[in-house]
């Protein structure tokens, strides 16, 4: 094994346990204490790792997490998304957008123009409420718990979108099967006759920075031969994976935990 590739498997195995021993690493690398010694040694003098909060441990350091965080500042999401966006266009025919979220809405910032583009008013650059359509409902479904419970109290009623904005009951049971299902399926939230489905994406954090979806008429959305919600959560995942996620999408469960935190 290569320098470069023990460093980073020392790397990957102290953020993904916080802080780790000489010893622990050892057992888990299958390296040498000894090699490994040299190793954090010399890490730790370039600041990828130092001294955790107990005594022989070690964690990431803060030159490590400087570089990580300007790595992030780097990452175009509209760039890196494209061409997961194309290809769910090439494979459905439908529109297929990238939304994020700012404030309590959803704002697209790419989309490609399907068979049912005239039924479509999200331009890019506009925005529609959270928890209202298959992507913004993919973003809410994974936000902090903060900001589901503001979205809930102020439960937008925006007519240029659609109906108007359901009860905090029924939203609750929306989001609920969301999160569980790990894509958001549409129905009539724009319009009679018009469906989607969008799936979220997480960053190496694991915290939803947006959503890929496609939209449009229901008989062609859901009745065309492909499978609409592997090919929206393939996707995202491959997105999610891209941004460094270690996990594309979370079960219910650990967002809840996640939330309680």
């Amino acid at each position: 094994m290569n320098l470069v590739t023990k460093s980073a498997l020392v790397l990957q195995a102290i953020a993904g346990a916080g802080e780790l021993s000489v010893t622990e690493l050892a057992e888990r690398s299958g390296e040498p204490a000894s090699s490994l010694y040299r190793l954090l040694s010399t890490l730790e003098m370039i600041g990828w790792v130092e001294p955790g909060s107990r005594r022989g441990k070690m964690r990431l350091g803060l030159g490590f997490v400087r570089l990580g965080a300007r790595l992030e500042s780097q990452l175009d999401l509209r760039e890196i998304a494209r061409p997961e966006l194309e290809r769910l266009h090439t494979e459905t025919g439908q529109t297929a957008f990238l939304c994020i979220r700012r404030g309590l809405r959803a704002v697209c910032i790419d989309r490609i123009d399907g068979l049912d583009v005239q039924i479509h008013n999200l331009r890019l650059g506009e925005s529609m409420p959270l928890g209202q359509g298959a992507a913004p409902r993919a973003i809410l479904a994974f936000e902090s718990a903060d900001i589901v419970e503001r979205y809930l109290r102020e439960l937008p009623d925006d007519p240029l979108f659609g109906p108007a904005a359901p009860s905090p009951e029924s939203l609750r049971e929306k989001l609920a099967a969301t999160a569980a299902a790990g894509v958001a399926v549409a129905h009539n939230d724009w319009g009679q006759g018009i469906g989607g489905v969008g799936a979220p994406i997480f960053n190496h954090r694991g915290s939803v920075v947006g959503a890929l979806s496609i939209s449009g008429q229901t008989h062609r959305v859901f009745h065309s031969g492909y499978d609409l919600v592997a090919s929206a959560k393939s996707a995202a995942d491959n997105v999610s994976r891209a941004l460094g996620a270690v996990r594309a999408t979370e079960s219910a469960a650990d967002l809840q935990e996640r939330r309680a935190v």
